[in-house]
């Protein structure tokens, strides 16, 4: 299915016509592949990309401290995850009817699997029911009191307007004012008309607030930047009865430029999420950490290693790829959680008029 997508994609941008640029293309004018926002387009303009993450997860954490399936068992947990994946398959469409303003719309695709195993407390039975033939899930073989599920389908959809608050040609200032359109279902439920686990429902199910402020910086074959923005949940809670938590990021990152057509960048990024407010108004499990609202959130600190590319003569100048490592080096969860491993961001761009 990835596969597929990217491969549509690029389809999609070969068959567009190349764009006439009038200056020199540099992979480093755009942030790495974990960045969105970071840039501006010209009046008349139309930007088409791709962008894909994965997120990884392992490893049960109570805070900053791992803990083990005996932990959670004596925590109260008859359940609990060992693994999880989350793909993200985004369109990223821009358009710039002035040089100040820019306009993004950006729907995607959810794909999530988790593995859970018994913890061997007493009551793990009740964390089975209803798990055999989920609504709309693709189920693993139970192997004794372990098994793996996953969900997939459209997400939210974001669209923002970019404005350029002040700049040269080494310094950009852009403001950014989004909006997450709750278009990813929320009200997923296993065959006995339970619901799933809160954090593998395809949206929020609320209307989001998405403000953001960017500086970039460019000084010969260098660049640097800073990023800070939100997600203001504007609703106490979604259809299903609940609502995710706030969440404020930064990041900080510098490029340099080794050739002509590629840039090497670091970044370190930082997250506070808040913990699930409301709770679910209907049938739901309490077997495992991920079916508690406050075992949702934290704190977070990550840095990120990753490449960019860009086509700098020929018909497709200016066709970019960027690639992000992510990993975590510094947590703090609310609760009982499954801790991210890595990640990988991919964004792949092209500009036309």
């Amino acid at each position: 299915m990835r596969v597929q997508a990217v491969a549509i994609m690029t389809a999609a941008l070969a068959a567009v016509p190349a764009l006439g640029h009038d200056k020199v293309v540099v992979p480093e004018s755009h942030a790495p592949a974990g960045i969105m926002s970071d840039h501006m387009h010209k009046t008349g303009e139309i930007m088409t990309g791709y962008r894909y993450l994965r997120s990884t997860y392992q490893d049960n954490y109570q805070g900053s401290n791992k803990v083990t399936l005996d932990d959670l068992g004596h925590a109260g947990f008859s359940m609990a995850s060992t693994s999880m994946t989350m793909d993200m398959l985004m369109l990223d469409i821009m358009y710039a009817p002035t040089d100040w303003l820019t306009l993004m719309l950006m729907p995607m695709y959810m794909h999530m699997q988790m593995d859970m195993v018994s913890t061997g407390a007493e009551h793990h039975t009740d964390g089975m029911e209803g798990m055999e033939g989920m609504e709309g899930m693709d189920h693993g073989d139970m192997h004794g009191a372990g098994h793996n599920h996953s969900i997939s389908g459209i997400g939210d959809t974001h669209v923002s307007a970019m404005l350029r608050l002040a700049g040269n040609d080494q310094h950009q200032f852009i403001g950014s004012l989004g909006m997450s359109i709750p278009t990813g279902k929320v009200d997923r439920k296993n065959s006995d008309d339970t619901f799933v686990h809160y954090g593998m429902q395809l949206g929020s199910g609320t209307w989001d607030f998405l403000p953001g402020l960017t500086y970039t910086g460019r000084m010969g074959s260098l660049s640097w930047g800073a990023q800070a923005n939100a997600v203001i949940r504007l609703e106490d809670d979604n259809d299903s009865g609940f609502a995710f938590g706030d969440k404020y990021q930064a990041s900080l990152w510098g490029a340099v430029r080794v050739v002509d057509w590629m840039s090497l960048s670091a970044r370190v990024g930082w997250e506070d999420q808040d913990p699930i407010s409301g709770h679910y108004n209907g049938p739901h499990h309490h077997s495992a950490p991920e079916d508690f609202q406050e075992n949702y959130g934290g704190e977070f600190v990550d840095a990120a290693v990753g490449a960019n590319f860009v086509v700098t003569g020929g018909n497709f100048i200016g066709l970019r790829l960027g690639l992000e490592w992510v990993n975590r080096i510094k947590e703090d969860y609310h609760g009982y959680q499954l801790g991210l491993d890595d990640g990988l961001n991919v964004s792949l761009t092209y500009s036309f008029k």
